[in-house]
């Protein structure tokens, strides 16, 4: 059976050849002889043509595959080592080590007592225990830290994959709004709803999170127009995707290693944007969290008590550590040609 272009074969009758990589193919009329006069074009249906799905096979990868270069990668041990030890520290210390009331309690004659036996970090300007404060003061910026990304990385993904499909009116307005946002520094409106209501962690977390959106908008709609046009998603919208279906299924998992790699950002801009505004007394109310032992305690690196202010330091170092690495461990794993191509 002759061969026609793009490597179909030319057949005649209902049985269609199922190893066809493109959607539009000649087949010849008459006799299985090559008939150039004669030869028309058919469309097959996608359902039945496996067009473009091995390319989209090669750009997904499989979920095991995956799985084994995460295992063996070393910054996902690492950071996941860091993560969960923090994790274990600021939730299940103060359970398990069931702190005495005077060790969280005010005592202005055991301020500044260096590390010892009894205090392990040392107490700090109140003479809490410094210990007991940094398990303590280490769930509000680790639960809000991750929900403020969350939502921002939720709502910069949908604004992104609307203005990249919208057209050229929705994508203008979606820019331009975009472009507002950034023009804006994210302490103003803390400052505004800090004036106009109580201070609360669920105001903070809600107006980090509507502020720090712009930057992962923009990437996954550079993503979204890079990727539309390719033919594995001409394919998957010839076959019936539509709306959700298309996106979610098809479009999405192929820009996941930029969709992580900017998560990761984002969580480091969440983290330090609400650690900034609490130190300056905006940001996260009582009780103590990090930033607010790290503002307190500062006088201290004056006198000499410098376990005042390293102990809070160094675990908002660990906790951006932590899921940088993580983040950069996922997308190597997601893409490890790209990985291989970058290290050489």
């Amino acid at each position: 059976m002759p061969v026609g272009p793009f490597g179909c074969r030319a057949m005649v009758g209902p049985e269609l050849p199922l190893s066809c990589n493109i959607e539009v193919f000649r087949v010849c009329l008459g006799d299985r002889t090559p008939c150039p006069a004669m030869e028309v074009l058919v469309t097959l249906p996608l359902s039945k043509a496996r067009v473009g799905l091995a390319e989209e096979r090669q750009i997904r990868g499989r979920t095991g595959r995956t799985v084994r270069h995460l295992i063996r990668h070393p910054l996902f041990w690492l950071g996941g080592g860091m993560l969960c030890f923090l994790l274990a520290f600021s939730f299940l210390g103060p359970l398990l080590f069931s702190y005495r009331a005077g060790e969280t309690a005010i005592d202005v004659a055991q301020q500044f007592l260096p590390p010892s036996p009894s205090h392990l970090l040392g107490t700090n300007v109140l003479g809490q225990d410094e210990l007991a404060q940094m398990m303590i003061g280490g769930q509000a910026p680790i639960i809000t830290g991750f929900v403020a990304t969350f939502v921002a990385a939720l709502l910069g993904i949908a604004i992104g994959l609307v203005s990249g499909f919208a057209g050229d009116v929705g994508d203008s307005f979606l820019m331009r709004l975009t472009d507002i946002f950034l023009s804006i520094p994210q302490v103003v409106p803390i400052l505004l709803l800090d004036a106009l209501f109580q201070a609360s962690t669920e105001v903070l977390v809600i107006v980090v999170a509507l502020t720090s959106w712009p930057a992962m908008a923009r990437i996954v709609r550079a993503r979204t127009l890079a990727l539309r046009h390719l033919p594995f998603m001409e394919a998957a919208h010839a076959s019936g995707a539509k709306g959700l279906r298309l996106l979610l299924r098809h479009l999405v998992p192929n820009m996941l290693d930029d969709i992580i790699l900017a998560t990761t950002s984002l969580f480091a801009n969440v983290v330090l944007i609400m650690a900034i505004t609490t130190f300056v007394g905006l940001g996260l109310p009582p009780p103590w969290n990090w930033a607010t032992m790290f503002a307190a305690n500062l006088a201290g690196v004056f006198g000499g008590q410098w376990w005042t202010v390293f102990p809070p330091g160094i675990a908002f170092a660990i906790l951006l550590l932590s899921v940088s690495y993580l983040g950069e461990a996922l997308r190597q794993a997601l893409n490890p040609q790209q990985a291989r191509e970058v290290r050489q």
